[in-house]
């Protein structure tokens, strides 16, 4: 049998949630509002599926381009390009 390619494959450590935080969806985080402009970190909660960015992104700072119904955009800088990534406000968090 061949080997899973899927998104969410080697992650075991990178979207489980501590024993204490299962179940747990932030409000917080829920009702964070983002202007244009502001920089955020990517923090995947594997609790929750839709919205969710890639596992690649997890822990990256982004800046929000745009909003686009719920979901925001962001602008990630990599070495010689930018990439756009689109994530629901579960997975975001102000950076400091």
């Amino acid at each position: 049998m061949g080997k899973s390619k899927g998104p969410r494959r080697k992650s075991r450590s990178v979207l489980t949630k501590r024993v204490r935080e299962k179940g747990k969806i932030g409000l917080s985080r829920l009702l964070a509002e983002y202007e244009v402009g502001d920089k955020v970190v990517i923090n995947i909660d594997s609790g929750v599926h839709k919205g969710m960015p890639h596992k690649r992104f997890q822990g990256k700072v982004g800046t929000v381009v745009e909003r686009r119904g719920k979901a925001y955009v962001l602008d990630i800088p990599q070495r010689k390009t930018s990439k756009m990534v689109i994530a629901g406000p579960e997975h975001l968090k102000r950076h400091m």
